[in-house]
C-alpha cells in the first residue's frame, strides 16, 4: 500500500474522492453490490480504511454517491436522445409505448445504475447518517423532476402530478425488476432443472417496457391528467 499523504487542498481532496468512486465503479463491474467491501475498496485505492472514511462516512455512502453520478449520466443521455426518437404528432398511446421502450432500453444499457437502484432502499440507505440521507433524497427529488420533465416533453397530455408519478414508478420498477431478473445461482439452477419455472425470471428489458407502457397508458386515461392535475 502506498504511503498515505494527506490531501491538503480542495482540489486534491476532490481528486481523491473521484479516485475512490472510480475504484468502487470498477469493483461493481466485477461483483454485485453485496460483495463490495470497504476493506477491499481501501486496498485497491491504496489507502487505509480509516483514510477512505475521511471522504465518505461508510461503504454505503460511497455507493450512493456513485448512484447519483450514474443517474446524472443516464439523464443527460435521455435528455439528449430520447425525445428526438418520439413521433410528437403521433397518438398519445403510441408515444407512451415509444417512451416506455426508450426508457427500458436505456436503463438496460446501464447495468451498474440498475444494480445500485436495486440495492438503494434495502441495503444502501441502511447504514448512512441523517445528513447523508437528506443529500440522497434531495438528489432523488431532482432526478424525479428531470424524469418528469422528460416525460412531459414526450407526453404533454400528462399533468405535473401524473408526470411525477411516472418518474417515480420508473425508478421503482427498475429497482424491483432488476433484482427479480437477476436471481441467485440456486434459482438459476432450479430454472434449468425445471424450464416451467423460467416464467418467474422474465427479461428485464421486456418486463420494464411492458410495465411502463401499462402505467403510462393508465395515467393518460386519468381524467385529471387533462386538467393538469
Amino acid at each position: 500500500m502506498a504511503t498515505f499523504q494527506r490531501a491538503r487542498t480542495q482540489e486534491q481532496r476532490e481528486v481523491r474522492r473521484r479516485s475512490i468512486l472510480a475504484t468502487a465503479a470498477a469493483m461493481l463491474g466485477e461483483m454485485p453490490v453485496s460483495a463490495v467491501s470497504l476493506n477491499e475498496l481501501s486496498r485497491r485505492v491504496g489507502l487505509a480504511k480509516s483514510n477512505v472514511l475521511r471522504y465518505f462516512e461508510s461503504r454505503e455512502a460511497i455507493l450512493l454517491d456513485l448512484l447519483a453520478a450514474q443517474t446524472r449520466d443516464l439523464l443527460a443521455e435521455l435528455d439528449d436522445r430520447l425525445p428526438a426518437r418520439m413521433d410528437r404528432p403521433g397518438a398519445a398511446g403510441t408515444r407512451a409505448e415509444a417512451l416506455a421502450s426508450g426508457l427500458a432500453t436505456s436503463f438496460a444499457s446501464h447495468e451498474m445504475l440498475c444494480e445500485l437502484l436495486g440495492a438503494q432502499a434495502g441495503i444502501l440507505e441502511r447504514n448512512i447518517s441523517t445528513e447523508a440521507a437528506v443529500r440522497c433524497r434531495r438528489e432523488t427529488r431532482e432526478v424525479l423532476a428531470d424524469l418528469a420533465a422528460l416525460s412531459r416533453r414526450v407526453l404533454p397530455e400528462l399533468g405535473d402530478r401524473q408526470a411525477t408519478e411516472a418518474a417515480a414508478m420508473t425508478l421503482v420498477l427498475v429497482a424491483a425488476l432488476w433484482t427479480h431478473t437477476r436471481p441467485a445461482p440456486a434459482v438459476r439452477a432450479a430454472c434449468d432443472a425445471d424450464p416451467s419455472l423460467a416464467v418467474l425470471v422474465p427479461s428485464f428489458t421486456a418486463a420494464l417496457e411492458r410495465s411502463l407502457t401499462v402505467f403510462f397508458t393508465g395515467l393518460l386515461s386519468d381524467p385529471s391528467a387533462a386538467l393538469g392535475g
